[in-house]
């Protein structure tokens, strides 16, 4: 099994940030790629009306797939990308 395969991967979700039915939209992405990240680092950049919000990966591991580009809609519990645990 690889790193990278879907069985290894730790998803990183929108919480729920209470915004009813307020728009949630990718800002920036903050790590690139391929870039090493560590537990609590925040990755993603959401904004709600008048807020910003960074989404934080729960595990340390590398940036293996954005699935949300800037500026994409989400709502809360959408996978916004993958981590491939170390």
């Amino acid at each position: 099994m690889t790193a990278e395969s879907p069985l290894t991967r730790i998803p990183i979700t929108v919480p729920d940030l209470g915004s009813g039915t307020e728009s949630i939209r990718i800002s920036a992405w903050l790590m690139d790629l391929g870039q090493t990240v560590i537990a609590g680092d925040p990755v993603v950049e959401v904004l709600l009306p008048g807020i910003t919000f960074d989404i934080q990966t729960t595990h340390t591991g590398v940036l293996v797939e954005i699935s949300r580009v800037v500026d994409a809609s989400v709502q809360p519990g959408d996978v916004v990308g993958w981590i491939a645990p170390e």
